[in-house]
Formats: C-alpha cells, structure tokens, sequence
C-alpha cells in the first residue's frame, strides 16, 4: 500500500524534512498551530502524525485532537504524558520509537491510514448503518489484543469470512498465514486429517507425513466456518488444541507446539446444540472467549444502496461491460421490504446477474421478482368505485379524522397523567388525579350545516422531542468528564463514533 494519495498531517518542529521523506507522501501538510490544525482536518486527513519531542508545545494541540477522534493519530518518540494526553480520543492511535528507522516510520504510517480507511467502511465490510460502524470498531479493537478465540455468530451469507479475514488483517499476525477450512464442507472421516494432519503409515493411504492447518498457520489465524456441523470426536480433539496450544498428528505420540488464534463462525445456535447434545459445553464456553455477532442484512437495509455500488464497481473493473444504469425509487423499496434470506451474498448474486442481463437499464420491481424468494407483494393502489357522492366521501373522511385525533389526544392525556403519577407520586394520597384536558364522552357525530371543531392544541402543554433529551444527556456527560468525549461515550453507552456523529448532527463544538 502506498501513501503517495493519502493527505497526512504533520505536527513538529525539528527534523520535519526527515518525516517527510520517510513518509513518502506527496500530500503532507505541515500543521504550524492549533489553530490551523482544526482548519485543515475539517478538509480531510488521512492520518495526523505528531512530534512527540515537542514536549509542552504538543498541549494546545490536546483539545483540538479531541474533536477529529476519527482520524488515526500517529505518535513519534517516547511514551509520555503528552502523548496520553493526545491519545485519549483517538479511535486508532499508534506510538514509533524516536530511533525507528524510515521503513519503520513509514510502515506504521500505511498500517494506521488503512486502518482508517476500513473504520470509514472503505475497504472489506461495507455499510455505514451505526451496526456496521460498531462492528468494524470491535473487529478492529479484538484484534489489536493476544485473544486466542473469537466465535462469529450471524445467519448464511452474512459476511462472517469477511471479519475473519478482518480481524487476521488487521492483528500482529497479519503477516503470518490465515487457514480457512470449511467444517460442513469435509467429509467426517477426513476432516481430523485436514485440521490435525497424520504420521506416515497412520493407515493405509498415509504414505507421507502430512501437515495439518494448525501446523501449516503458526503464528497466523486458523478460521473454523460452519464449526456447529463438526462431529463430536473432532470437537475432543480440537479443545486440547485450545486448552494445552499443542497438535498431536493422526497415528503420532509426539506433542507439537502451535501458536494461533482461532476464529470459529456457525449460523447455528450452539447453546441449542449443546441442549440436544450435539456440541460439547466445555467446547462452547472455550470458543467464547468474545462472540461477534454479525447482523443480517434486512436489519441494514440503509446499507443496501452503498453495497449495490460497491459490486457494480467491482464487477464492472474486473473487465466486464455493463449497460446497468441502478434501482428505480420503487425497486429500492422492494429491496428494503425483502427479508433477503441469504443476506449480502444473496444480494450480490442478484447484482451480478443484472449488471450483464438486466432487460433494461434502469431496473424495476418486475425485473426483480423472479430473481427473490418470497417477495414481498408489491402495494398497487387502484381506484375503487364506492358509488358514494363527493360530499358523502368527504363526510366520512372528516369523521375517520375527527375519531383519529379523539383517540390520539386521549392517550397523550393518559400518558401525561402517568408522567404527573410518576414524578409527584405523594399528589395521589390527597386528591384523585383530574384531567388535563376535558374530553366529551359523547361520540363525535359529522354535521353537514357544521364544520368539525378543532382541538386547541395549545391547550395541551407541548413535549420535548427526543433529539432535545438526547442533546441535553450528550451535553451533561460531556460535563461530567471534562469534555472528554470517550468517557462521555462510555457514560452514554454508545461508542466513540456514534457519539461524534451525534455532536455533528447537533453542532455541539
């Protein structure tokens, strides 16, 4: 990967020509002031690299590093206060000692910009829905620890290969082999061979000493999909794996040593299988050490349009011509209103058959129903003759409306009276609760010499609308911790990177 297109931010004084050429970017800006820091990361930044040899000079870059929290923050020099200082808010944050050399430097620099752009959802899980960002910033957080296994949960089709791949990508193993075997694909007599390998002469056909994936991705990831269909005989064999981190081969007595992480996936649901005895409980508790739970795709449906791009690009690069222009509005809502029982590859498999054989450029619901499995029915509103006169159908409408805004007005008076019961409990010893607002029990009838009356909406104190409450609990958290904006994160329960979408939508600075 190279940094020639990244736009890098450096902050430092001495040796800046150094930076520069190790950085090897031809979009590196020099950052002179705090002040200009916030003027030139509100224009895109890739990567912010600071100096740490500035010492106090680096304090008046702590609050303005707070609010790009999304940019990875790249430190140079020792491990000091300033630097935790700086770190404090950053989602990626790196440190390269101050006698690193060049290739070091810049190693580091594409590592952190690549990690950025996976967080944005650039490269590999695709989908800027809130799920997807909290997954992609878990993936990237479990796999930066020494965790030996992490269970992958989620339907077929989900995208459970892709965060495996993730999270080896992304971890101080990366550079070590990743090993995936399919449980549900290998038969049951063959499948120990493939995970554990054998001696020569272990039976009649083991002419050679064979390898198994344990042993072929020392120091790398071994990714187990579909492991709720391995047979119960590999499952003994595959927890001494992971309790003594030793393999023995098929017809061995020799113990091997094995140093990997494990990720296992099933679409099944393990506690179920260990109730009907089909999966070993000690096994189960040992995978999950932490359980990412992948969602399914009609849960992020917004996901949809950013995913349809992202293969047609991909399709249309691979070197195949395509007259495929995108969805019509009511194909969109189609899209959003399947259950998509395969999930994404499902959607992708739909994507490639019109990307080259759609009837027509722009895609519409007809084009798409045979391609589904249980579509949703498509909603035609036709006229329908009520052989009713103009007036009688107005009549009637003012009257469904006048019972509508009846029944409405008497739920919020009810709701408002619990509030009053919940706040002001000791009120309900001394008097009854009143109404708020006085209904007529009386039916409301339409008058043809009448106009209906309206409801006096300012008689009925207004609510706060929950974007207000919501605005009042970011701003009293961020009080709370000195406007530290992860500890507000925390407090509030969301992540860092809902919570800095939140105060952009809001315009709190």
């Amino acid at each position: 990967m190279s940094l020639a297109k990244s736009r890098i931010l450096l902050i430092a004084t001495e040796e800046k020509a150094r930076f520069k050429n190790a950085l090897n970017s031809g979009r590196t800006v020099d950052v002179q002031s705090p002040d200009v820091l916030a003027t030139l990361a509100k224009r895109g930044a890739d990567l912010i690299v600071v100096d740490l040899s500035m010492g106090d000079q680096l304090l008046g870059y702590v609050e303005e590093l707070a609010n790009f929290g999304e940019v990875p923050l790249l430190g140079l020099g020792e491990e000091d206060e300033n630097w935790y200082r700086l770190a404090g808010n950053a989602h990626i944050e790196g440190l390269v000692g101050s006698s690193a050399s060049d290739e070091a430097l810049r190693y580091a620099a594409e590592t952190h910009v690549e990690k950025g752009r996976f967080l944005r959802g650039g490269t590999g899980i695709i989908g800027s829905s809130i799920a997807m960002q909290q997954l992609r910033e878990r993936i990237l957080m479990i796999a930066a620890t020494p965790l030996s296994t992490v269970l992958l949960t989620g339907e077929s089709g989900a995208g459970k290969d892709k965060v495996a791949e993730a999270l080896h990508r992304y971890s101080a193993r990366h550079n070590k082999p990743f090993k995936p075997i399919n449980c549900a694909a290998i038969p049951e007599n063959l499948l120990e061979n493939e995970l554990f390998g054998h001696e020569k002469g272990a039976y009649t056909d083991a002419k050679d000493r064979h390898q198994g994936i344990f042993e072929q991705a020392q120091g790398g990831t071994v990714f187990l999909d579909e492991i709720g269909e391995m047979p119960l005989s590999a499952q003994v064999r595959l927890l001494r794996v992971l309790e003594e981190r030793k393999v023995t081969r098929i017809g061995g007595n020799t113990a091997l040593a094995v140093d990997v992480r494990v990720v296992a996936a099933t679409n099944r649901d393990l506690q179920e299988a260990v109730g009907r005895r089909e999966f070993r409980l000690d096994l189960y508790h040992r995978l999950k050490v932490v359980e990412l739970a992948i969602p399914p795709l009609r849960r992020r449906s917004e996901d949809i349009p950013e995913l349809v791009d992202y293969f047609v690009a991909s399709l249309t690069q691979e070197g195949g011509k395509s007259r495929f222009e995108g969805f019509s509005a009511a194909s969109i809502t189609l899209l959003d209103d399947y259950a998509w029982p395969g999930n994404v590859r499902e959607l992708r498999n739909l994507v490639e058959h019109l990307v080259f054989l759609a009837p027509r450029r722009l895609v519409e619901p007809d084009d798409l129903l045979p391609h589904l499995e249980s579509p949703p029915e498509l909603q035609r509103h036709l006229p329908v003759p009520t052989n009713k006169s103009p007036d009688q159908s107005e009549r009637e409408l003012i009257y469904f409306a006048l019972l509508d805004l009846k029944r409405e007005v008497a739920e919020l008076r009810s709701r408002l009276e619990q509030h009053m019961s919940i706040d002001q409990p000791q009120r309900h010893s001394e008097t009854p609760p009143q109404a708020i607002y006085p209904l007529s029990e009386q039916p409301v009838v339409p008058v043809e010499d009448e106009s209906p009356r309206s409801v006096d909406a300012q008689a009925i104190e207004p609510l706060r609308s929950l974007q207000e409450m919501e605005k009042e609990a970011i701003l009293d958290a961020l009080q709370r911790v000195g406007n530290n904006r992860r500890k507000a994160a925390d407090i509030l329960g969301i992540s860092a990177r809902t919570l800095y979408r939140k105060l952009k939508e809001y315009g709190i600075e």
